[in-house]
């Protein structure tokens, strides 16, 4: 079959509006079904952020240590016990270290626990680089992994023994 000029230019014509809907089709999904990681990320940081906020300003209602606040009383003496061996709070029959521990362990289980994120929490002497508290969720912490991870940002305590910084990790 011999077509005319006219009719070869009429599908040449067709041939490239096909490739052009293709390609943009192509584009569209692409897009559409993206799932946005940037979202995710803000996310991430938002909740690790504000949950280490609200941890670092939680008063303790337990029995012996009513009254007194996590990130001021109790990491403060926490860095202490670390670099003197002495204690000034025992909250429970435990030293602030072992408290702050199962208190982050309650505090965090409840929270993203619930939530089904992983998290690690950790605070340690900037000086010595001393791990005063390290805790993981369940399904294990967020430093071993290779998987996406965010972070609170350092939060910073100035004590009596040096710097403390406190960071919580939440990962995929």
């Amino acid at each position: 079959m011999i077509f005319s000029k006219k009719a070869q230019m009429e599908m040449m014509g067709l041939v490239v509006i096909v490739i052009l809907i293709t390609l943009g089709m192509l584009f569209l999904a692409q897009f559409a079904l993206n799932e946005q990681p940037q979202k995710k990320i803000f996310t991430r940081k938002g909740l690790a952020s504000s949950t280490m906020a609200a941890m670092m300003k939680t008063t303790i209602e337990e029995t012996n240590c009513y009254g007194l606040q996590f990130e001021k009383d109790l990491l403060e003496d926490c860095a202490g016990y670390k670099v003197f061996g002495s204690s000034t709070h025992l909250c429970n029959g435990k030293y602030s270290c072992d408290f702050i521990a199962d208190l982050s362990t309650d505090l965090l289980n409840s929270t993203l626990g619930q939530w089904n994120k992983k998290y690690e929490y950790i605070s340690k002497l900037v000086s010595t680089g001393d791990v005063l508290v390290n805790v993981a969720s369940e399904n294990g912490g967020c430093l071993s992994r290779k998987t996406e991870r965010d972070t609170s940002g350092s939060f910073f305590l100035n004590t009596n023994v040096g710097l403390v910084e406190s960071v919580l990790y939440i990962c995929e």
